[in-house]
């Protein structure tokens, strides 16, 4: 397993290696950063409020904090738990000069944040016209598990369990506290459910 790992790490670290991916995959990365989705969520949240097409938008923000922070927070008890080495501890990998990190590998943090907020944006678009958005938002957060590997800094397995264990946080969050499930004003649409 382990030789596989690191086999499809090389591949992705070593064989996509490009300048141009460098400038694409920093900006990517970036994008799975705790703060910036939590930035993210409140932008979704007050642009939804204002626009007031459908009134229940008004209470996405704290689902959607809920998902970042307990998903950021399960992402590093599991790493607490598994103290794996990163591949940037490899002589041969190409490593990011500004992603120096070598202990804590699993899971992929950006991978587990950014897979919650998918399944998220998923679970409040699936059934709307806005429901592009949930499909382009796991085309993100896969982007982003990707940068990880590409960057150097985790295996193929860390994001793979990083998303799993993200996505499985979201559902339980929205499963237990959703309030867009509350029905919206008269003659307005249900609000979808994260069932």
């Amino acid at each position: 397993m382990y030789e596989l790992d690191k086999s499809l790490f090389f591949q992705i670290n070593h064989g996509w290696n490009a300048p141009w991916m460098d400038a694409v995959m920093v900006v990517v990365t970036t994008l799975g950063l705790g703060w910036v989705q939590g930035a993210g969520a409140l932008a979704f949240a007050s642009i939804a409020q204002i626009a007031k097409s459908q009134p229940y938008l008004r209470l996405y923000f704290l689902p959607a904090l809920l998902v970042v922070v307990a998903s950021g927070a399960g992402a590093q008890i599991v790493k607490r738990l598994i103290p794996r080495e990163r591949p940037s501890n490899l002589p041969e990998a190409i490593v990011a000069p500004d992603e120096r990190i070598f202990y804590n590998s699993f899971p992929s943090g950006h991978a587990t944040t950014s897979f919650a907020m998918a399944m998220y944006v998923w679970s409040i678009t699936r059934g709307t016209r806005y429901r592009s958005f949930g499909w382009a938002a796991w085309v993100l957060a896969a982007l982003i598990a990707l940068s990880r590997i590409y960057r150097g800094v985790h295996y193929p397995s860390d994001v793979i369990a990083g998303a799993a264990l993200g996505a499985a946080m979201a559902w339980i969050c929205l499963r237990f506290y959703a309030p867009y499930k509350t029905s919206a004003s008269p003659g307005s649409p249900q609000a979808p459910s994260a069932e």
